[in-house]
């Protein structure tokens, strides 16, 4: 029995055949009303991602390794490497009477004459990161300086330091070095009085090391992790995601210690940062790079209890800023993005391309056939965004006899689309035996199948031709198992 075309904008009742082999009538679309999202027109009200940005969290900012001032002593070379310690009755002020240090641990000095120098050593069997931390009394100002042993000439060669201005002014030293024997000095440069320092050394996360800074953060892609370790009570560890497009990330820390991965800030023009639903730690980032922090929230520390930080990829978007209306069905894994009048759209950060075009004809005794197709994609044609039985939405997509793109099952996602003047045709011109399946109708809106990954459309489900119409056995197969799609809209 012929189904009967209704005429208008689109009402109809479209057959769909289920899994289960039940066949049960979909919603009927009435006129679609103006492109315009609406609270009170019976339209989606979207829940806002959020209405700024996530604040950053305030970090006092670390000063490592200053060179305010250049190392002015002398060519050194030891005649003995015997370790000492202050407890022995010797003074360091010799680099060859240089006291032993060990990880963890905090020691006293006094630079009892201007321009002294006091005198320490250690060795590490691995490459390692090395953090000395040196305070003074107001009436001294002492700089810190770090040289490697050569130990075949027993000359010491300088590799770093800390040499901040001013007295009281206190030095800080953070850096990776390589397996060695290692000598550093306090050094007075002007005045004098008493000094402590703490030393610190670890080999855990040498290879992430040293981030204790914005300026020296570790590079670290979405989809990875880094595992790392706070070794003093000074450190803290910086991560940078840099992204060129707009992405839904999730960031966490698994710890046993007292951690925390806080947000520090970001950079770039088109960076923004916004909360999405009621998860703290599950944002939307557009372009941009945004830093975060590894802290102690009361200063423990441990150089062998590792941490582990993770940025999780929830969904890759468009980097088209004007698509600030997100759908979202996680266990779909599908991210639909369009803007508020449904004029742009794209899904899993792909553009959606709903054009279509199918042409054939033939003859024979019986009669002539003549089948032409198609869907244009203008730039008056919409997503409908209704909140309704054609809102958008996840389907599992199984199988059909007229796909226009060969896919295996999968998730798809279900659109509507609208125009107020026909853009989807079906001109089909039979005779004689094959008069039934005659039609010439156009459409100012359908409802499309279209692939996550690509963008492209796998199948027109309603109205179709050869599933609604045709005398034939043709059916399109999918099934809806997924929850409904989440919609956010972030910004204006």
């Amino acid at each position: 029995m012929k189904k009967k075309i209704l005429s208008g904008i689109l009402a109809l009742a479209v057959m769909i055949s289920c899994s289960n082999g039940i066949s049960v009538s979909a919603e009927t679309l009435q006129s679609t009303p103006e492109n315009i999202i609406s609270e009170n027109d019976g339209q989606m009200e979207f829940l806002q991602i959020s209405d700024e940005e996530v604040p950053a969290t305030e970090i006092p900012e670390t000063e490592l390794n200053v060179e305010e001032r250049n190392y002015t002593g002398t060519d050194l070379s030891l005649s003995s490497i015997m370790p000492y310690s202050e407890n022995d009755d010797v003074s360091n002020a010799d680099p060859n009477y240089a006291y032993l240090v060990e990880n963890n641990n905090a020691y006293q000095g006094s630079i009892e004459n201007e321009k002294e120098f006091r005198w320490y050593r250690f060795e590490i069997t691995e490459k390692s990161k090395v953090t000395v931390f040196l305070q003074m009394a107001e009436t001294l100002d002492a700089d810190l300086y770090m040289f490697s042993l050569d130990t075949e000439t027993y000359s010491l060669n300088l590799v770093g330091g800390s040499s901040t201005e001013g007295l009281g002014v206190s030095e800080h030293y953070a850096d990776v070095l390589e397996p060695g024997i290692y000598y550093f000095a306090a050094g007075g440069y002007e005045g004098t009085g008493n000094f402590t320092f703490a030393f610190f050394d670890s080999a855990k996360d040498a290879s992430y090391e040293v981030n204790d800074t914005l300026s020296t953060a570790t590079n670290i892609s979405i989809g990875s992790s880094a595992v790392g370790v706070l070794d003093s009570p000074l450190d803290i560890d910086y991560y940078k995601v840099s992204v060129t497009k707009g992405y839904i990330m999730k960031y966490s820390i698994s710890t046993t210690a007292d951690y925390s991965l806080v947000y520090k800030g970001k950079s770039g023009s088109n960076a923004a940062i916004y909360k999405v639903g009621n998860e703290d730690d599950k944002v939307l980032i557009m372009p941009g790079v945004y830093y975060f922090a590894v802290l102690s929230k009361n200063n423990t520390y441990s150089a062998t209890s590792e941490y582990t930080v993770n940025f999780t990829k929830v969904h890759e978007l468009s980097s088209d800023t004007s698509a600030k209306v997100i759908g979202i069905c996680q266990e779909a894994g599908i991210v639909f993005q369009t803007n508020s009048t449904g004029s742009v759209y794209y899904v899993n950060g792909n553009p959606i391309d709903i054009s279509y075009s199918y042409s054939n004809s033939s003859s024979n005794s019986a009669g002539s056939q003549s089948y032409n197709i198609s869907i244009k994609d203008r730039d008056d044609v919409y997503a409908y965004l209704g909140d309704d039985a054609l809102a958008p939405a996840a389907i599992y997509y199984m199988k059909s006899t007229r796909p226009a793109m060969n896919v295996g099952s999968r998730a798809a996602l279900e659109l509507t689309f609208y125009s107020n003047s026909n853009f989807y045709s079906v001109h089909c011109r039979c005779t004689g035996a094959y008069k039934e399946n005659n039609l010439w109708q156009d459409f100012k809106a359908v409802t499309v199948i279209i692939d996550p990954s690509t963008g492209k459309l796998i199948d027109i489900e309603n109205f179709n031709y050869y599933y609604d119409y045709a005398v034939g056995s043709n059916s399109l197969t999918f099934t809806r198992r997924y929850p409904s799609m989440t919609l956010y809209k972030y910004g204006n």
